[in-house]
């Protein structure tokens, strides 16, 4: 999308930690909806730029940086996000802001919230006004459909697939009115193939109506799908600043890497499994947006077995409700023996281990170290 006016000029942006640089005279522009693709490596300081641009008090805690931020024309220093947010700048970050007790509706208007007045408030006055949630719900669930997802603005948070919940965080941004700027950080990393492709689409709808958006991703094919420019950063320096018409992903590659890369072809051979290790029958899991009616399959010793779907139609609640994590029934059997589901425990005595997408709620404990 052609527009010449400028969103978001960046002007040599400088920051160190600790005497070390992370970014080094970093500059660019966004223009009303145009899509932006930011990327590099993991270290290249895609976001600590970022949070610079949303006032993130680590940034301020660690001495501040250097260079001009400007919002459309005029000079910003963003101290908190949520002055980023009253200037019209919303971000998507790679970890969620959502309150798992509230449901998708309700995080979506969370601070945004629409009174009603009644017979009450009009006696004593406006601090006894009461909540239109039936509006609020309808509003919520607007912005969900505008992404294309189904996604019911009723679902508590706690019971959503992890993509539902990167969805929820996007229409909670796109839901300001004042939104001119939108920077979507890792959004597709959580989110199946065809769950992805969705929000592309959500993506160029939004660049349409004039939202500037900076779409950062490790996903270089979908930064050629979307993206009008690549930004490449490397080692905090801005390498590359291409129309993505003009390059592909082999230049923009080899740009993130500072050498070279060459394509390579994997070959695959057919390999043969005797053993079974693990056999499901009939498995019904009761997890709330993912549940399972009756799945059935065997798993062959050795073989890598994958399990694909969109969100909410029960993949992620096949792994859970073998793990005992959520009400579960059928029958399990491990290395030829009944596996009772019904503690995650036994389970893990039994020496089967579970990496889960929700990293922060179920994968670790963030309050304690590595050790």
């Amino acid at each position: 999308m052609n527009n010449d006016e400028v969103i978001l000029s960046i002007d040599h942006i400088t920051k160190e930690f600790s005497g070390t640089p992370v970014l080094q005279g970093v500059s660019f522009d966004v223009h009303a909806g145009e899509v932006i693709g930011l990327v590099g490596e993991n270290g290249a300081g895609k976001t600590t730029l970022m949070s610079i641009l949303f006032g993130m008090p680590v940034i301020a805690e660690t001495g501040g940086y250097g260079g001009t931020i400007r919002l459309q024309g005029k000079e910003v220093v963003f101290k908190t996000p949520f002055d980023a947010l009253g200037a019209g700048v919303g971000m998507v970050h790679q970890e969620f802001s959502l309150i798992p007790g509230f449901s998708s509706g309700e995080n979506i208007m969370l601070n945004r919230e629409l009174e009603q007045e009644s017979i009450i408030s009009d006696l004593f006055g406006p601090r006894l006004t009461t909540l239109n949630r039936k509006a609020m719900r309808e509003r919520a669930q607007q912005r969900l459909n505008q992404l294309g997802v189904s996604i019911s603005a009723k679902t508590l948070i706690s019971e959503m697939p992890v993509g539902h919940k990167q969805f929820t965080e996007i229409a909670r941004e796109i839901d300001r009115d004042n939104v001119r700027l939108l920077v979507l950080d890792e959004p597709t990393a959580v989110l199946t193939e065809s769950e992805a492709e969705v929000l592309l689409k959500s993506i160029k709808a939004l660049a349409e109506k004039g939202i500037a958006i900076i779409f950062i991703s490790h996903r270089l094919h979908e930064v050629m799908e979307i993206c009008d420019r690549v930004v490449v950063l490397r080692d905090g320096v801005s390498i590359q600043d291409t129309e993505t018409a003009k390059t592909d992903m082999q230049a923009i590659a080899a740009a993130m890497v500072g050498r070279k890369v060459e394509g390579q072809t994997a070959e695959r051979t057919a390999r043969q499994f005797d053993e079974t290790i693990l056999e499901v029958k009939h498995l019904w899991v009761d997890m709330p947006g993912e549940l399972v009616d009756d799945a059935s399959f065997s798993v062959k010793k050795g073989e890598i077995f994958g399990i694909g779907g969109l969100a909410g139609q029960g993949k992620i609640g096949i792994p859970n409700g073998i793990m005992g994590l959520f009400r579960a029934g059928g029958e399990v059997i491990f290395k030829g023996k009944p596996l009772d589901i019904s503690k995650t425990s036994k389970v893990l005595s039994e020496g089967i281990a579970f990496v889960s997408e929700d990293r922060r709620g179920v994968g670790l404990f963030l309050d304690e170290s590595l050790d």
